[in-house]
C-alpha cells in the first residue's frame, strides 16, 4: 500500500456512517492483538472542549517527561494530525505500516461475517496499533461521538475519565434531552477510576455524573472556580491564578481558562496515582499548548481569526469570549455550517458582535447550503452574502474589511483547511 491506497480505503468506509455499536471495533481489535490492552489511557468526552482539554493533559506529561500519545478527531488541516506523540503527527511511513495490518484484519473480518468497520472504527484500530508500537507511556485519547457505544470505548479502566462541557449536539444519536446525552457520554466511566469533570456543567448533566459516578464507585472532581482569578484575557493569550499558582496559555478565550483547569485537575489525580508531574510541568504544559482553528489567530494586519465553533454552546462561548477580547471593533463573519446543526441559533448569537456575514458551505456530506444558510442570517444580519466557495468567501470578507476590522471565520471544523489556505493565499496581496 501507499498513502493515497490508505486514504482512499479509510474514505470508501465512509460510506458506513456512524453505526455507535463496540462489535465491530471490539472484533478488530482483537484480531489485531488487542492493541488497546498494551497502553494506559485518559479518556476524554464531552460536546464542546474534548480537544483543547486533550491537548493540555498532553503536553503537560509530555513536560513531566512521559511519551504521549494523542488521538482526536476530525483533523483539521492535514490528516495525520489525527494521531501524534508528543505533538509530532504520525509519518505517512507509520500510518501505511498500521493501515496495513488494519486492512487484512478488516478482510479477515468480512469473512468471519461482522460488518465492515466505519471510518472512525478503522483510524481508532490504526492509532491503538501505533501507540503500542511505540510504547507510548500514556495516551491521551478523544471520544468520536458519545461515549458509551464510541469505538474508543473499547479500552478497558483508563486512568482518569474527563467530562468536558455537555450539551446538545448529535441528538439523532445521542439522546433529545441534556440527561440523555449526558448519560451517554458517561458511558466512558469506568468501575472504580477516577473521574474529571468541567466546572460550568448544566445541571441535567452534573446530575447526570455525579450519579454515574456514584454508581460505579468513580471518585468524582469538579473544577473548583472558587480558588480561580482571571488576570487577563486578549489576543495575546490567558492568565488566571487557580489556588493561588499563576499559569498562562496562548489558547485564546475565557472558556479555555475552565479547560485548563479541568486539566490541572486530571494532572493532579495522575499524580496521586504514582505519575511524577511536578508544579512546573503543568504550568509550563499549559503555557505551551497549542490547538488549532480554536480562537486562532490567522492574520495580524487585518487580524483574521478562525474558530470551529460547530454548534449554539460552542458559539455562545465563542461570542461571550469575543466581546471581551474584540473590543467593540466591526467584525465581518465568514460562516459555514452542517445542516444537522442548530445554524440558525448560532447566527443569531453572532449578530451580538456582528452585522455582516458572508455564508459558505463545508467540504462535508452534511453540509448545509448557502441558500439555506442566507436565509437563516437574513433574520439577524444587516448586511449577507452568499459564496459557496471558501475561498471567495474569505476574498470578499477581505474586500469588504476596513483597516481596523477584524474577519472571523467560524462555524464547521471541516472548513477550516479551506480557510487557512484562503488566508495563505490572501497574505500575498495584502
Amino acid at each position: 500500500m501507499d498513502y493515497k491506497d490508505v486514504t482512499a480505503f479509510i474514505n470508501k468506509a465512509k460510506k458506513f456512517g456512524s453505526r455507535l455499536d463496540l462489535t465491530r471495533i471490539a472484533k478488530l481489535c482483537e484480531l489485531l492483538g488487542n492493541p488497546q490492552d498494551k497502553c494506559n489511557f485518559v479518556h476524554v468526552a464531552g460536546t464542546n472542549g474534548k480537544g483543547s482539554t486533550s491537548v493540555f493533559i498532553e503536553n503537560i506529561l509530555i513536560e513531566a517527561g512521559y511519551k504521549t500519545g494523542l488521538y482526536t478527531s476530525p483533523f483539521i488541516y492535514d490528516f495525520n494530525e489525527r494521531i501524534q506523540i508528543n505533538n509530532i503527527p504520525i509519518s505517512d511511513k507509520a500510518l501505511i505500516s498500521v493501515m496495513e495490518r488494519v486492512v487484512l484484519a478488516t478482510e479477515e473480518m468480512i469473512e468471519d461475517g461482522f460488518e465492515h468497520p466505519t471510518e472512525f472504527e478503522l483510524i481508532t484500530a490504526a492509532a491503538f496499533c501505533y501507540f503500542a508500537d511505540e510504547e507510548c507511556d500514556v495516551v491521551v485519547l478523544e471520544v468520536g461521538l458519545g461515549g458509551i457505544l464510541d469505538a474508543t470505548n473499547v479500552i478497558g479502566k483508563p486512568l482518569v475519565s474527563v467530562i468536558t462541557s455537555i450539551s446538545y449536539d448529535h441528538t439523532e444519536y445521542l439522546g433529545e434531552t441534556i440527561s440523555e446525552i449526558a448519560k451517554n457520554k458517561c458511558g466512558i466511566i469506568k468501575q472504580g477510576c477516577d473521574t474529571v469533570s468541567y466546572p460550568f456543567q448544566k445541571e441535567e448533566a452534573l446530575e447526570v455524573i455525579k450519579q454515574e459516578s456514584d454508581r460505579l464507585s468513580s471518585n468524582l472532581t469538579i473544577s473548583d472556580t472558587s480558588s480561580l482569578e482571571i488576570k487577563k484575557i486578549d489576543l495575546c493569550g490567558n492568565e488566571f491564578n487557580y489556588r493561588n499558582e499563576n499559569y498562562k496559555t496562548s489558547l485564546l478565550g475565557e472558556y479555555q481558562i475552565y479547560n485548563a483547569i479541568t486539566a490541572i485537575n486530571t494532572a493532579e489525580i495522575l499524580q496521586k496515582n504514582g505519575y511524577k508531574i511536578s508544579e512546573k510541568c503543568i504550568k509550563n504544559g499549559i503555557k505551551n499548548a497549542k490547538w488549532q482553528a480554536r480562537f486562532e489567530v490567522l492574520n495580524s494586519n487585518p487580524t483574521i481569526i478562525a474558530d470551529g465553533s460547530h454548534n449554539a454552546d460552542g458559539m455562545k462561548a465563542f461570542v461571550l469570549s469575543a466581546k471581551k477580547l474584540l473590543l467593540g471593533k466591526k467584525v465581518i463573519c465568514v460562516f459555514g455550517m452542517l445542516k444537522d446543526k442548530d445554524y440558525s441559533e448560532s447566527l443569531k448569537l453572532l449578530s451580538e458582535i456582528a452585522d455582516t456575514v458572508i455564508v459558505t458551505e463545508v467540504d462535508n456530506p452534511r453540509f448545509e447550503t448557502a441558500e439555506n444558510l442566507k436565509k437563516a442570517a437574513q433574520m439577524f444580519f444587516k448586511d449577507v452574502y452568499s459564496e459557496t466557495d471558501n475561498f471567495v468567501a474569505m476574498k470578499k470578507a477581505a474586500e469588504i474589511a476596513k483597516d481596523d476590522d477584524i474577519i472571523i471565520a467560524l462555524g464547521s471544523l471541516y472548513m477550516m483547511k479551506n480557510i487557512k489556505d484562503a488566508v495563505n493565499e490572501l497574505k500575498k496581496d495584502i
